[in-house]
């Protein structure tokens, strides 16, 4: 059997949550149906390394898109990971030379209205919340784009994150050598943007630490507008912060320190790795719903169930925190189910074998796996899903 090309291709390969859904997907993709080539158009990066360490050839272009042209040339599938806007230049040079199927990792859900588009045979977001804004906002080409239109999520390397985990005494050593081991902790793992942090988890945090005098806030990816806030706040002496690290086991330490993952961002999650990692690690996560913005974090945490999903206000946060540190069975109970709802939603080998069937589907090939597939197609349960979420938030009794 011949094997399918594959080009599994983003602007660049450094260490950003896109790279790494490439590096994913190059590293699951089953080698015995798959020829995988990943290619960093612009530039290479520490990325790079890691997946030639995998045994894949990667290709760094350095703004050549002649040299892409060859290469699609050569190809079956090219699989870009991109925001949904369409380079002109680069995609004249992919729909000049298109592979037999062109498939887009659609991250945020833009789209451009080009005949570029035309070449796009697969457009997959990264989440069903994604998708729903999509269609509404082109509700006009609904049934010309409905067919390529679908969802399917970040894949999670499960099983490294499990392997990877500290051990109970690591973990206490850590907390004892970092003066840590007599404080409840809340806290955020992330880049340093202060897009992708809401100051309102200070706010939420500083109402809660009023109350809970052994409460500390773990920040990972401080920003100095984040500290100049906290310090506003008079909260600067409960700040434990530490510099990201591309050390995924002293990562895990750090979620692993926590009690409870506070999630909210500025602009909302089109998918939400950080939160995913938090529940892979087995930490309850409190989250913020924001229906007018990206709002994939309501679909990653299902409220009460693997932890709460609060409207967007300081006594909202503040509130949940505190039952949660009232309550530490459920805090229990939430860490085992969002342990077991990224298994079964989330990981990588069956997020990454449902994109292999589709395209061994598309080719009319035998499937590679026996997975029950993850996509989801535009429709109406996934649109009364996405309502129910928005109205199921977590109120305190009164």
């Amino acid at each position: 059997m011949n094997k399918i090309r594959i080009i599994e291709a983003g602007n660049e390969l450094g260490l950003g949550g896109t790279e790494n859904v490439i590096q994913l997907y190059s590293k699951f993709l089953d080698k015995n149906y798959f020829d995988v080539t990943v290619v960093g158009i612009r530039t290479g990066g520490a990325r790079a390394e890691i997946i030639e360490n995998l045994g894949i050839k990667v290709i760094v272009l350095k703004g050549d898109l002649n040299a892409l042209k060859a290469l699609l040339q050569e190809a079956d599938v090219f699989h870009w990971h991109g925001d949904g806007s369409l380079n002109p230049e680069l995609f004249e040079i992919v729909k000049a030379n298109k592979p037999r199927l062109v498939i887009q990792t659609n991250i945020f859900g833009l789209h451009d209205r080009s005949p570029l588009y035309d070449c796009i045979d697969y457009d997959m977001y990264v989440s069903k919340m994604i998708l729903i804004r999509r269609m509404i906002l082109d509700q006009d080409l609904a049934d010309n784009f409905a067919a390529r239109r679908k969802a399917l999520a970040n894949p999670v390397d499960v099983s490294q994150i499990t392997n990877t985990l500290s051990s109970e005494s690591e973990l206490l050593d850590f907390k004892m050598n970092n003066k840590m081991e007599d404080y409840f902790i809340v806290g955020r793992i992330g880049r340093a943007s202060d897009a992708k942090f809401d100051l309102i988890t200070l706010d939420g945090f500083a109402a809660f630490s009023s109350q809970v005098g052994n409460a500390r806030f773990l920040l990972v990816g401080a920003t100095p507008n984040m500290l100049e806030y906290a310090r506003y706040l008079g909260i600067t002496d409960k700040l434990i912060v530490f510099e990201n690290t591309l050390d995924l086991k002293q990562l895990l330490m750090y979620y692993q320190a926590l009690d409870i993952f506070l999630a909210a961002s500025r602009i909302g999650e089109s998918f939400g790795l950080v939160i995913a990692e938090a529940m892979a690690a087995g930490i309850p996560v409190v989250t913020v719903s924001l229906p007018r913005k990206d709002n994939a974090q309501i679909e990653l945490v299902d409220n009460n169930q693997t932890g709460l999903v609060v409207e967007r206000s300081a006594d909202s946060i503040a509130s949940a925190l505190l039952y949660l540190y009232q309550n530490e069975k459920i805090r229990k109970d939430f860490a085992i189910a969002s342990k077991r709802k990224v298994w079964k939603e989330y990981r990588a080998d069956h997020i990454v074998g449902s994109l292999q069937n589709l395209i061994l589907n598309h080719f009319d090939m035998p499937q590679a796996n026996e997975y029950d597939s993850l996509i989801k197609e535009y429709a109406d349960e996934i649109l009364v899903e996405y309502a129910n979420r928005c109205t199921d938030l977590w109120i305190p009794e009164s």
